[in-house]
């Protein structure tokens, strides 16, 4: 259990990052999507801040539960953006990754008690 706890949050982490990076590079196919929805290019580079802020805040074990907490909202969003776009499939699939952050939340740093404690 607590390697794939460990798996959770370096792939959550990961996730976290780039899709943070890719709104604030500005990738065309993500700011199409998220313009879609009505998002203005200012408020996706903000989005994508919170996302890359959230991602930082994975790696540290001290701030995991924080970092994998505000990554909750942003997901749901980004899942609310996909369904707007009617990607269908791809929204569907982005409800893992909620269900991700809510195990690290629920995990940070899930440990076995040491065999003699």
């Amino acid at each position: 259990m607590q390697n794939l706890i460990r798996l959770n949050r370096v792939l959550l982490t990961g996730l976290s990052i780039m899709t943070g990076l890719v709104k604030l590079f500005q990738m065309d196919d993500e700011m199409q999507i998220f313009w879609g929805a009505g998002f203005s290019t200012t408020a996706i580079v903000v989005f994508g801040v919170v996302q890359l802020l959230g991602g930082l805040l994975l790696i540290p074990p001290q701030t995991t539960r924080y970092g994998a907490a505000l990554m909750i909202p942003t997901f749901v969003i980004a899942t609310g953006v996909l369904f707007v776009n009617g990607l269908y499939p791809f929204g569907v699939f982005s409800v893992l990754f909620v269900a991700s952050a809510a195990v690290a939340v629920a995990f940070p740093h899930w440990t076995r008690p040491h065999p003699l404690q």
